[in-house]
């Protein structure tokens, strides 16, 4: 069987990724330092309108985006941890996005 993390993901991230500071919530797990993708502008659809009465197409914002390699990660990503990306700021997690092959997208908003 193809390990999409292993074949992919790893060098993927060998060359895209920069350090972070990733931290739980949870005050018992510690900050836990990593290498992530970090996307400044990626766009998302909100499709609350989409599923309202009036019936219309959702709209599109762009928000900051991490991805993360899941085996990077003590315990799983969560909304409400926070995150310091190098040369960016920090930012509170507000959505986790797992994408089935290892990685997830982490929607941000800025602290």
């Amino acid at each position: 069987m193809f390990d999409f993390d292993v074949h992919t993901n790893t060098p993927l991230f060998s060359i895209y990724a920069r350090p972070v500071t990733y931290t739980p919530s949870n005050k018992l797990v510690a900050a836990n330092p990593l290498n992530a993708i970090f996307d400044r502008e990626h766009e998302i659809v909100l499709d609350e309108m989409a599923n309202s009465e009036l019936r219309q197409a959702g709209h599109s914002t762009t928000v900051p985006v991490l991805t993360v390699r899941l085996a990077d990660f003590v315990t799983k990503p969560a909304q409400g941890d926070t995150v310091v990306v190098d040369g960016e700021g920090s930012f509170t997690v507000w959505d986790v996005q797992p994408d089935g092959e290892g990685c997830a997208d982490l929607v941000l908003r800025k602290v």
